[in-house]
């Protein structure tokens, strides 16, 4: 009787189903996790950087889910999306401060294990993690010919965990999630940089804000 009730307030079929696919559209806020050279601290010369300081710049996240049921709490899961990123590297002279952007292009191809929670009034709370193969999309060509941009490896891996929460509406399911990722390879390739010789490497950190609807 009880799950007669939610079946008539809730739209619980997504639930049922082996297979869903859907939607997901959100924000990214970009950082990287820097390690430097010893140069860093101990410049040698007046003109070598003193500092070195990253800012990160919101972007776009929008993506394809696929999501299997493997038990009436755990699913196995992928957003295969494309990420539109920028960070902003700023190297500190003594008397100036030279600017160069890290851009990149990424397609993600994640592999997430879901754990849901019990249904509640209409909605689910959740965590995934899980690893990702990302692919950088931007033309190294445009990168070679562009003297502010900084080159990266071509493809990164990286840890992400996640937070979110299903509501069950009449007719989608909708699914606010906060995820954070982090690279454990270094993209970082210091060819065409100036003073990039103080950095030793870069790995991606990411923070999303998405919106899903299955």
């Amino acid at each position: 009787m009880v799950w007669g009730l939610a079946w008539a307030q809730y739209n619980l079929y997504y639930d049922l189903r082996t297979f869903n696919l859907g939607l997901n559209i959100g924000f990214n806020y970009n950082q990287v996790k820097i390690h430097y050279t010893s140069l860093q601290y101990n410049p040698p010369s007046p003109n070598a950087p003193a500092f070195v300081r990253i800012e990160g710049i919101p972007g776009l996240n929008l993506g394809l889910i696929i999501n299997k049921k493997l038990h009436r709490y755990f699913d196995l899961r992928s957003v295969v999306s494309v990420s539109l990123q920028q960070r902003n590297i700023y190297f500190e002279l003594a008397d100036t401060v030279v600017k160069r952007r890290l851009e990149a292009a990424y397609l993600y191809l994640p592999l997430l294990l879901k754990y849901k929670s019990q249904f509640y009034k209409g909605y689910r709370v959740y965590i995934l993690g899980g690893v990702q193969l990302g692919l950088n999309l931007a033309s190294d060509k445009r990168v070679r010919d562009n003297p502010e941009l900084i080159r990266m490896e071509r493809t990164d891996f990286q840890w992400i965990a996640g937070v979110g929460m299903d509501f069950y509406l009449p007719n989608v399911k909708f699914s606010p999630e906060l995820s954070y990722s982090l690279g454990f390879r270094n993209v970082y390739d210091p060819t065409g940089t100036r003073y990039g010789y103080v950095i030793r490497s870069l790995h991606m950190q990411t923070i999303s804000l998405n919106f899903q609807f299955e």
